[in-house]
């Protein structure tokens, strides 16, 4: 999965507005929304979305780790919440560590964008989908040379080939 870097949210995105992470989130997988009942996920009932999202997450994983392994300490501290709340917040979750690049208001005082040491992808029985950036920018006349952004999503899939990612919090 590809994310969009010509969508409004990246875009857009500006020091002191706020960062739709969920938004971003969901456009990213909605290829996976779309089986579950082939409708966008705000065209769904919060019953339907919860359980859309719930699959979704089931297949998930964090560094080649399933996402609710990786994230039980924080699914545990939810337990009073709703299942749709719950599956809120785990979005919010992974979609802050995915997309916390393109967030303006977390760039580093060097003027470097926020990183993360998480890798996210959806794992097909066996095959998986990372969620990454392929964005490139031109470079003189013909050349075109990977953003930023691209070279960040690259290391983080070699350092996660080589087993340098966290497998857990």
């Amino acid at each position: 999965m590809e994310i969009n870097t010509d969508n409004a949210i990246v875009k857009f995105s500006a020091k002191g507005k706020p960062f739709p992470y969920d938004k971003l989130f969901y456009e990213t997988v909605n290829k996976y929304i779309l089986e579950y009942k082939n409708a966008r996920l705000d065209k769904l009932t919060e019953k339907d979305a919860s359980i859309c999202l719930a699959r979704i997450i089931r297949k998930m994983e964090v560094n080649d780790v399933p996402v609710q392994q990786f994230f039980k300490q924080e699914l545990d501290s939810w337990i009073d919440e709703s299942n749709y709340q719950r599956v809120l917040k785990l979005v919010d979750l992974m979609a802050k560590d995915i997309f916390c690049c393109f967030d303006k208001n977390r760039d580093l005082p060097n003027g470097d964008f926020c990183r993360t040491d998480r890798i996210y992808c959806v794992n097909n029985d066996g095959e998986r989908d990372y969620i990454v950036c392929n964005d490139m920018h031109k470079q003189g006349m013909f050349k075109k040379v990977p953003t930023a952004y691209t070279l960040y999503f690259n290391e983080l899939m070699e350092r996660n080939k080589r087993g340098m990612l966290p497998k857990s919090k």
